[in-house]
């Protein structure tokens, strides 16, 4: 694949963010685009440096081009299955990885969705990819003695008085 790298080093925030626009954009007016973003020297990056990124794919991909990102460091790796949009984007271990789209290469395949509880094993895939949650009784219940009969809570010190 013949491609651009270009290797992003710092702060991937708000306050950068007007800086690399035009640089990619620049790198996006080609027909066909192909970035490859070393990101292993980012050390931060917020909800608008993660925008820029998903933006940047977007505008690759409607140009019939691509965007891959390369060595993704903890700050960039932590967006890859939270940010809508980021998930679409390749990552790949290396920057050797990115440019020859090698799929042993590839970061952040596999895993598990934020909500799964983090004390308990992986659940096991079923047959179509996804996993099934076991029903759990909730470990909480309302107590009845709490809850008086028109349906309001009352509190601890005796039976809700009527608002004025």
């Amino acid at each position: 694949m013949s491609a651009v790298v270009l290797a992003l080093h710092g702060l991937l925030i708000e306050g950068t963010v007007a800086s690399i626009e035009p640089v990619l954009a620049g790198l996006l007016v080609a027909d066909e685009p192909r970035l490859v973003l070393d990101v292993s020297q980012v050390t931060v990056c917020d909800t608008t440096g993660a925008q820029l990124l998903v933006d940047v794919a977007d505008m690759a991909r409607s140009r019939g081009g691509e965007l891959r990102l390369a060595a993704p460091s903890p700050a960039i790796r932590s967006w890859l299955s939270v940010a809508a949009g980021m998930s679409d984007i390749a990552a790949f271990a290396t920057v050797e990885g990115a440019l020859d789209a090698d799929p042993r290469d590839l970061v952040g395949q596999g895993l598990l969705p934020p909500a799964v509880c983090v004390d308990e094993p992986p659940l096991p895939l079923e047959g179509d990819g996804h996993r099934t949650f076991p029903q759990k009784r909730p470990r909480w219940r309302v107590n009845p003695k709490t809850v008086n009969p028109s349906g309001r809570a009352r509190s601890r010190r005796g039976p809700a008085s009527p608002r004025r």
